[in-house]
C-alpha cells in the first residue's frame, strides 16, 4: 500500500506542476484545446486559470486561435484523443498557428495509462494547498513541488 500512496503522492505533484506550467504559457498568450466541456470544467477545478477551448467552440473561436500565439492540445489520451490531435495539428499548421502535444505527452508519461480522459482529473480537485496560488508566484517562492519531475 505505502508504493501506491508514493505512486498517488508523485501523481499530485505533478499534477500541481502541470497545472502551473499551463498557467504559465496562458499568461504568455497560449490556449488549451479540450474535446469537451467536462474537459474543461476539469481542468478549471484543477486551478487552471486560462482560456479554453473545446472541440465544439472551436468553429465559433477562431479569432481567438489566430490570435493566440500557442495552442496546446489536450485531448484524451485514447485512440480516438490521438486522431483528434492529429487533426488539429493539421487544421492549425494550414491557419499558420503553433500548436504543442509536450503537455499531452506529459500527462500520458506521468498517469501511466491510469487516466484516459481528461475529465477524470476531476478526481484529484482540490489539489493540495500549493494549487490555490498557481495564478500568483507564490508557488515558486513554495518550492519542493517541482523537484519530483
Amino acid at each position: 500500500m505505502v508504493v501506491a500512496e508514493r505512486r498517488f503522492q508523485t501523481f499530485i505533484e505533478f499534477l500541481v506542476d502541470f497545472i502551473r506550467d499551463l498557467n504559465d504559457l496562458s499568461r504568455e498568450g497560449a490556449i488549451v484545446l479540450v474535446e469537451g466541456k467536462r474537459d474543461a470544467a476539469a481542468l478549471a477545478e484543477l486551478g487552471y486559470t486560462g482560456e479554453i477551448m473545446t472541440s465544439s467552440t472551436l468553429t465559433s473561436g477562431t479569432s481567438a486561435v489566430r490570435r493566440a500565439k500557442l495552442v496546446i492540445i489536450l485531448t484524451d489520451l485514447d485512440t480516438e484523443g490521438r486522431r483528434l490531435a492529429a487533426r488539429y495539428i493539421r487544421m492549425f499548421s494550414r491557419l499558420g498557428v503553433r500548436t504543442t502535444l509536450v503537455a499531452r505527452r506529459r500527462l500520458s508519461k506521468n498517469s501511466r495509462g491510469k487516466f484516459l480522459h481528461i475529465e477524470n482529473l476531476i478526481r484529484f480537485a482540490p489539489l493540495p494547498l500549493p494549487v490555490a496560488t498557481l495564478a500568483g508566484d507564490d508557488l515558486k517562492q513554495e518550492g519542493s513541488a517541482g523537484s519530483a519531475r
